[in-house]
């Protein structure tokens, strides 16, 4: 984590058809590893690792993982140590995991954002991204390129 950062997270409902499918449709498992949290919602929470703030916007790293299971195995997708690269450029930014076979997958693009900053906390809320080719077929390319995925919140905490 940077100097200037000294906790934060990331909550991210991952896709609300995607996570029911595994759950109910199909009788699989949802889970968060590796020091992520799940909570009756379906929202996983990762914590900050790394954030760093540079010219364009940030970067933000979290560790742990989601993973979902389903049909003994066909149906396994990871999404671990997600990272967000943010700007409130007009290119926006993007959400990128390490999938299970330790490769980093841009996951989706984000639209441009620029955090609300207040009192040593910085928020960005309601960032809804956008699979890419990529990321579509990471999830077996039952969405198309360009489906919006859950919106998502990344919170960081200053050191004062």
């Amino acid at each position: 984590m940077s100097a200037a950062a000294r906790s934060g997270v990331l909550s991210w409902g991952v896709k609300a058809s995607f996570v029911h499918y595994v759950r109910a449709v199909a009788a699989g498992t949802c889970e968060a590893v590796d020091g992520a949290e799940l909570d009756a919602d379906t929202v996983f929470r990762f914590p900050l690792t790394e954030a760093d703030r540079n010219d364009d916007g940030w970067t933000l790293r979290f560790e742990g993982g989601a993973r979902f299971w389903a049909h003994h195995g066909f149906l396994d997708v990871e999404l671990r140590r997600l990272a967000l690269d943010l700007t409130s450029h007009a290119s926006g930014g993007t959400l990128s995991a390490v999938n299970g076979d330790g490769d980093r997958v841009v996951l989706g693009t984000l639209p441009p954002a620029a955090p609300a900053e207040r009192g040593g906390v910085i928020r960005w809320s309601g960032l809804v991204p956008c699979l890419t080719e990529a990321g579509a077929e990471l999830f077996g390319t039952v969405y198309p390129p360009g489906s919006e995925l859950a919106s998502l919140d990344a919170l960081v905490l200053l050191d004062s």
